[in-house]
């Protein structure tokens, strides 16, 4: 990993960690996410920022120099991420699987894993006189066997955590409907980013074969590794483009809500109908949303309340069944036997013929011409 330059690798680092940020921002201002689950999923994306900053920090070639200038002791501030993010994410999925998931004392022994690990870089490294640690750092020689080793027993426990909860994901949803169900799409998220966890699992045990017997194409662990950078960058911009995603629908569904439990005002339904069937506004093909409420004097918004919520349909389905019965009427009356079906079409207000004919048979299931040669053989 050392031969990492500061240049695209080390950019989506730091946008990964930017991104994972930005959810952290996102989900802390909005109003609608304060749940024990939400602030689970906030203490996620703040430790996989962490883990994005540790690998910069630790393996950029050029970042690391700029680190190590301020303190070797910044250097493995964020290596105990490794044991925090999983728990986390099984938390996380408890208290959305869970409406009465409660934080409890016993939920602490999920720390513990991470406390011995501090204890080890404290006895391993922390302890070192400043000049060995800077020593470490720059010859790389940090990377021992014990090191390894321990960064390899973390990132074991952390994949069995997300096997685990990939098997009780699975098994939840496969024996019972969720009393608190999480957005769809976070289950099969999760499931990649336990794949992602165990190709970082198999990266450690590289290292520890290496460790031990030597590795002749150690090239594999630079390619494996930046591979996961690029896993990770891809699966955070994913998970942020379905979250915003699904916070817009939720906010929509919400506003619907609120819309519909207000009562309509029948003095707008009164206004529409006369407008329709004693004015008729349809028959002009111009007739915009817009113009037809500035010519009833109601708001825009509240005429699309009330044509949606009274009528059922929207501004457009509303308009053209007028159209569609006006040019039902004029081809079933003999009178206008002489005129052409686009002349018709244009008189009931259409100013497309192809609309008008697909409207037409889809509401008489037959083509205008057919309609009027069987309304003349009955006449």
């Amino acid at each position: 990993m050392d031969k990492t330059l500061f240049n695209l690798h080390d950019l989506i680092l730091l946008l990964s960690a930017f991104e994972s940020l930005a959810i952290v921002a996102f989900l802390s201002l909005n109003k609608s996410t304060k749940t024990i689950a939400s602030f689970l999923l906030i203490g996620f994306f703040t430790i996989r920022a962490s883990l994005s900053l540790h690998e910069l920090i630790l393996w950029g070639s050029t970042f690391r120099y700029w680190v190590l200038d301020l303190s070797p002791n910044i250097f493995f501030i964020f290596n105990v991420s490794y044991l925090l993010d999983a728990p986390l994410l099984y938390l996380y999925s408890q208290a959305s699987l869970n409406k009465d998931f409660k934080l409890q004392r016993q939920h602490l022994l999920h720390l513990i894993p991470a406390v011995l690990f501090i204890g080890f870089l404290s006895l391993t490294f922390y302890s070192l006189p400043l000049a060995s640690k800077t020593e470490l750092i720059k010859n790389y020689t940090f990377a021992d066997f014990n090191f390894v080793t321990a960064e390899f027993v973390a990132k074991s426990i952390r994949l069995g955590y997300m096997l685990w909860l990939v098997v009780l994901l699975k098994r939840y949803f496969a024996q019972q409907q969720p009393s608190f169900v999480m957005p769809v799409w976070v289950s099969p998220l999760i499931q990649v980013y336990a794949g992602i966890v165990a190709w970082e699992w198999l990266l450690g045990c590289i290292k520890v074969y290496h460790s031990i017997w030597g590795l002749d194409y150690y090239d594999v662990v630079e390619i494996i590794g930046l591979t996961d950078y690029y896993l990770i960058f891809a699966l955070t911009n994913v998970a942020i483009y379905l979250m915003v995603t699904h916070m817009a629908k939720t906010e929509a569904q919400k506003r619907r809500q609120q819309s519909q439990k207000e009562p309509i005002n029948m003095d707008y339904v009164g206004k529409l109908e006369q407008a329709m069937e004693q004015d008729k506004l349809f028959l002009n093909p111009n007739l915009s949303f817009e113009r037809l409420a500035e010519k009833l004097d109601i708001p825009v918004k509240d005429l699309s309340a009330t044509i949606n919520r009274h009528y059922q349909v929207n501004f457009y389905e509303y308009i053209n069944h007028y159209r569609i019965q006006e040019a039902k009427r004029l081809l079933e009356d003999p009178k206008q036997s002489h005129r052409s079906i686009t002349d018709i079409f244009y008189d009931a207000g259409f100013n497309s013929k192809s609309v008008y004919n697909t409207l037409f048979k889809k509401k008489f299931n037959m083509t205008p011409s057919q309609f009027r040669k069987k309304s003349a053989a009955s006449g």
